[in-house]
């Protein structure tokens, strides 16, 4: 008797592990998985312990201006179906908001099927796993969620309302993938865009497609270069903004961060006399000066004693 009722406390006290919850069935007009058991495949509402993916069914926020917040541990949108599927933001208002501390873009999409003013203001994590789409199709799409991931984001055409474009708030972004505007896109006031530099040429960057005639940018937060690979000969160059040129625009709180502005349009850097450059008005950061062949001669040489002494 005893026996039994110890293997009884031990599995009463092991924890449960963590299940793999599917959508089954797409949300209909007025209905919402979210935060309910409506067409998960265990019947239940989203909970802690849980993740959840969509494959290619359409996942409805609810349908009113409150703040809501998903139960499950991660959702991962990952329908290839387009706006047939996915995640589509039905709230209303401006003030609302909707939080999923992990959400995962698998080649998925978030889409906006509201008004011009219901805005989507989404909060917590998402991490670009594979290339996804943001389409704030009918009401503008804000990101207060920090972004990370190596993924490419694409940015679909909206509607007509030139309100209705894709924010970005946050300033923890470690996103270091590509960006691919279509529609209308902007950096707010100190978010971050993350950009690794490479040998000469090799960098991610922002660029335009070749749907529609919206492709706006406006950056007004920092652009954050890591060097720690970049080329250092004179020349090497790198296109970080590739959109068109009269729809893009650069705010007076555009920052460089670690640049120094020099004028209205250019940027400076000096990496142990690598001169980096970028200029706003072709997005390009550039190298434009190497230190001196006697320069690099005294700096190894100044190394050298160093060693010595230390020794």
């Amino acid at each position: 008797m005893k026996k039994s009722l110890y293997l009884v406390s031990l599995l009463l006290a092991a924890p449960a592990l963590a299940a793999t919850i599917t959508l089954t069935g797409a949300d209909g007009l007025g209905q919402s998985s979210f935060n309910s058991g409506l067409n998960w495949s265990d019947g239940l509402a989203p909970s802690a312990g849980n993740d959840y993916i969509t494959g290619n069914y359409r996942l409805r926020t609810p349908a009113n201006a409150g703040n809501h917040t998903f139960g499950g541990d991660s959702l991962t949108i990952n329908n290839t179906n387009g706006y047939d599927g996915g995640l589509m933001y039905k709230g209303t208002g401006s003030a609302g908001s909707i939080t999923i501390d992990n959400l995962i873009l698998d080649g998925g999409m978030i889409s906006h099927a509201n008004g011009s003013g219901d805005i989507c203001n989404l909060y917590g994590n998402i991490n670009i796993a594979s290339n996804s789409v943001l389409y704030p199709k009918q009401g503008p799409i804000h990101i207060y969620s920090a972004i990370s991931g190596s993924g490419q984001i694409t940015i679909q055409k909206s509607d007509g309302d030139t309100g209705n474009k894709l924010w970005i708030h946050s300033t923890a972004n470690t996103f270091t993938g590509n960006i691919v505007n279509n529609g209308r896109l902007e950096v707010a006031d100190d978010a971050n865009l993350n950009f690794v530099i490479g040998a000469n040429g090799v960098n991610n960057g922002i660029s335009n497609g070749s749907l529609g005639t919206q492709q706006h940018s406006m950056f007004g937060g920092d652009f954050v270069f890591d060097l720690t690979g970049a080329g250092t000969e004179l020349g090497d160059s790198w296109q970080i903004v590739n959109t068109v040129a009269a729809s893009t625009y650069y705010l007076s709180t555009f920052s460089v961060a670690g640049f120094t502005a020099v004028d209205d349009n250019t940027w400076l850097k000096d990496v142990y006399g690598v001169v980096y450059q970028f200029q706003e008005n072709t997005g390009m950061l550039s190298v434009i000066a190497v230190p001196e062949p006697a320069s690099m001669l005294l700096l190894g040489l100044g190394g050298l004693m160093t060693f010595i002494r230390k020794r």
